[in-house]
């Protein structure tokens, strides 16, 4: 079926006035904005809303019938759901409250499904702290597959006459369709409106327990339970059997497990333990519960785990994958909470080989940039909360605080480059010509040349002999900025600048000064961008950027169209190049991946 160019997937076993009914309850914004799709098991509620969900997120879908985000509930906890939903509507979260704020601060109309509710490993709690909360948002709207009279439709309070479509009612399905249906898939059409009971279907089994399971597990030669070999299927079923029994057994101790089975089962099992492997899942579980690859989930383990507990990450492997971490420092609340992150850069002149870090009490560290080791802190006159900092060639430390103000911290010695008279000169100049200052980066290799910014009307700034130059690249914000220089062949200038820039319009930017600016993105995604940092490795030059909604994606400028893209949990506020070593700052902590 098509509607106005927008085709609609066909719906079977003569449930199309189910569709329309639900087409009409999207349509009419008089309707209650909970709908509630109930039916005995089999009756056809997941496979209702599997169909909504395909009509509603295809690109030519109407506005007003457009699903916004899916949130499949089976054996789901409310943390894993918090992390899915976060992920979907581009934010890193892991609690309802800063789920709920987003939600509420954009009032774009938002559609939610969420099916199998009632097999939730908590139902009525991921209604009462999450989708009963939203419900108290006017532009929210849920679809939810939920029996009359359970635990998770008796806890909507936030809708008080919530539609209902009760897919054993007859009116839901047309008589003639179905029977048609039955003839060709050899069901019985005196099971009229009930599609599992035409089919002969019956009820799911229990499931299996433990003991079962583990009969199905293969042994080492030594005879030892082989749990690492037992694929993710069964593994999955173990953890949901050791939940229900609230016994994890040997699971509880080999991080590798954790990362081999299916994140929903796994956040399941180990709700309320407060050990430092559980702390360190739930830390990067908005990077792990859409993730499908085993081996990309265990390299995101690995690398909290590292800055956290060494010998538990020495159990996760470090070959195999596309990426893996070489060092991080991490703070849990509990260990190391001088790790947090707010921006971070390579450094120059007197910092060579080392990585300048601000925290939040406005301190900047220097960290050696091969492996972690702290070394000592910049002195400044006055810390404060910075929201970026740049190393000149010479070796100033030039840093920009929350107000767009800027700072200058003079090297203890003159190294080729301007001289602090002249850079603080070269401040000013761009601080008169700019709007608010929001990013700030500078070009190793460069010494004529002052640091570049960014201002709150998109605008990316460069200072060169004496002139100012200044480009717009963003629509809103330049959130963040990072540069290099490239070998100039043929030019009389042996090296010449190469910025990237990131703004709140998702889009990632290139531009050499004195040229052009590239007409396109050389990336976009519908999130804001909070960092960009540029390098070059043995592979030529790369890019790497990192958006609000945890995504930090590595890509070559040579030509080649393969990118990387990796999530580590937290936000990424802060991103550098050191070689083949990104480092990624976040709040909670600092860490460094080889992207081979």
């Amino acid at each position: 079926m098509t509607e106005g160019g927008w085709r609609i997937p066909a719906l079977g076993a003569g449930r199309r006035p189910a569709g329309l009914a639900l087409f009409g309850w999207l349509d009419d914004p008089r309707a209650p904005r909970l709908c509630r799709v109930a039916g005995s098991a089999g009756s056809g509620k997941s496979h209702l809303l599997a169909w909504l969900v395909q009509a509603g997120t295809t690109e030519e879908t109407p506005g007003d019938r457009r699903v916004h985000a899916v949130l499949p509930a089976a054996g789901a906890s409310l943390r894993a759901v918090v992390w899915s939903l976060g992920q979907q509507l581009g934010v890193v979260a892991h609690r309802p409250g800063p789920l709920l704020e987003v939600l509420a601060a954009d009032e774009r109309r938002t559609v939610l499904c969420v099916p199998e509710l009632d097999l939730a490993a908590e139902p009525q709690r991921l209604v009462e702290e999450l989708l009963d909360p939203m419900l108290r948002l006017p532009h929210v709207r849920l679809v939810v597959e939920a029996a009359t009279g359970g635990a998770a439709a008796s806890a909507f309070t936030a809708v008080a006459d919530p539609a209902v479509l009760d897919l054993d009612e007859p009116q839901w399905t047309d008589r003639e369709r179905f029977a048609a249906w039955a003839a060709t898939a050899g069901a019985d059409p005196e099971g009229f409106p009930h599609p599992g009971r035409s089919l002969g279907r019956a009820a799911a089994p229990p499931p299996a327990s433990a003991p079962e399971l583990i009969a199905l597990v293969g042994r080492t030669p030594e005879g030892k339970l082989d749990l690492r070999a037992a694929g993710e299927d069964l593994l999955t079923e173990l953890w949901t059997a050791a939940a229900r029994i609230g016994d994890l057994g040997p699971l509880a101790a080999d991080p590798l497990l954790w990362a081999l089975a299916r994140p929903v089962a796994v956040t399941a099992a180990v709700e309320g333990r407060d050990d430092a492997l559980a702390r360190a899942w739930d830390a990067v579980g908005p990077a792990l519960a859409e993730e499908p690859d085993p081996a990309v989930r265990a390299a995101v383990l690995r690398t909290r785990l590292l800055g956290t507990d060494p010998a538990a990450a020495a159990a996760l492997p470090t070959t195999g994958g596309r990426w893996v971490a070489r060092w991080a420092h991490w703070s849990d609340g509990r260990t190391d909470p001088a790790a947090a992150v707010g921006a971070l850069t390579v450094g120059a002149g007197e910092y060579v080989a080392q990585l300048l870090v601000t925290d939040p009490t406005g301190a900047v560290r220097t960290l050696d940039a091969a492996t972690g080791r702290r070394l000592g802190t910049v002195v400044l006159p006055a810390p404060r909360p910075w929201r970026g900092l740049a190393v000149t060639s010479a070796g100033a430390v030039v840093l920009l605080d929350g107000y767009g103000g800027a700072e200058l911290v003079a090297p203890t010695e003159q190294r080729p480059g301007l001289e602090p008279y002249a850079l603080q000169e070269a401040l000013d100049e761009i601080a008169a010509e700019a709007a608010e200052l929001t990013a700030v980066a500078a070009v190793g290799r460069l010494p004529k040349a002052a640091p570049a910014f960014g201002d709150a009307a998109g605008v990316v700034h460069w200072y060169q002999d004496g002139l100012v130059e200044s480009e717009r690249l963003h629509r809103g914000a330049v959130t963040a900025l990072a540069g290099t220089a490239l070998a100039a062949e043929g030019r009389a200038d042996p090296e010449i600048p190469l910025l990237a820039s990131g703004g709140l319009d998702g889009a990632v930017r290139l531009w050499g000064p004195g040229t052009v600016p590239m007409n396109q993105p050389i990336d976009l995604h519908p999130h804001p961008v909070t960092a960009v940092a540029v390098g070059t490795t043995a592979a030529g030059p790369v890019v790497a950027a990192a958006w609000a909604d945890g995504l930090v994606r590595l890509r070559h400028l040579n030509g080649d169209t393969d990118v990387l893209d990796l999530r580590v949990g937290p936000e990424v506020h802060a991103l550098a190049m050191v070689g083949n070593l990104l480092v990624v700052g976040t709040p909670d902590g600092v860490a460094a991946i080889d992207t081979h």
